[in-house]
């Protein structure tokens, strides 16, 4: 008796074997690097089918750029448009990249590169996304500033300096170890040590100092 196969059950299992051998690849490679027949390779299939799925590489790699970005921005930024204290924000968001980034090493400078390489794509992903809106963190600051909690800040300053300070080490991660000697557990240990100090370095880079004399 000839056997009904599942083509229905097949589909999405195979779609999403491309896309994570695809994401390897990209990883690797880059766009420019990557390679149609290499991604067929590291999925188990033939060309043909790698095109069936997925009609070109500039569309593979939307796909899996646009998931990189999504699997990164979500959990980071949304714990910037809570209601909870600046610096309840800091820590949270603090924690959020960390724990995103340990979990997919490759993220960050994968989404940096390609953010150079073509910035009008991240930019419509972002856009759409309505994460980054940043009006809710400017009024938190201004009213800060007004009480004299805080010193007088652009959100967008703001966040270029908590997203440097977390993105940094993780970006130049070969280059920092190669430089300083550290094995792998070495560099890890430090950037743990790192995920408590941000939130400090950020306090003390907005909290305006009580013991000044702020009048002249």
């Amino acid at each position: 008796m000839r056997k009904t196969v599942n083509t229905a059950h097949q589909e999405p299992e195979t779609e999403r074997r491309i896309l994570q051998s695809a994401e390897k690849v990209f990883y690797r490679q880059g766009y420019d690097g990557a390679r149609m027949q290499e991604i067929a390779d590291e999925a188990g299939i033939n060309k043909a089918l790698l095109h069936y799925y997925f009609r070109s590489k500039e569309r593979l790699f939307d796909a899996v750029f646009s998931d990189a970005v999504m699997r990164l921005v979500p959990p980071v930024f949304a714990v910037m448009n809570s209601n909870s204290p600046l610096m309840d924000k800091v820590r949270a968001f603090v924690d959020a990249y960390f724990n995103t980034v340990v979990n997919n090493p490759f993220l960050p400078g994968f989404v940096v590169h390609e953010m150079h390489r073509n910035p009008s794509r991240f930019s419509e992903i972002i856009r759409a996304s309505r994460l980054l809106m940043l009006d809710g963190l400017q009024h938190q600051l201004d009213l800060g500033a007004e009480s004299g909690e805080l010193i007088a800040m652009p959100a967008e300053q703001f966040m270029l300096n908590l997203l440097s300070l977390c993105a940094f080490p993780f970006v130049a991660a070969g280059a920092m170890q190669s430089v300083s000697g550290k094995n792998d557990s070495d560099y890890q240990h430090l950037l743990e040590e790192r995920r408590q100090f941000i939130p400090q370095w950020m306090a003390r880079m907005v909290e305006r100092d009580a013991s000044s004399n702020q009048q002249c």
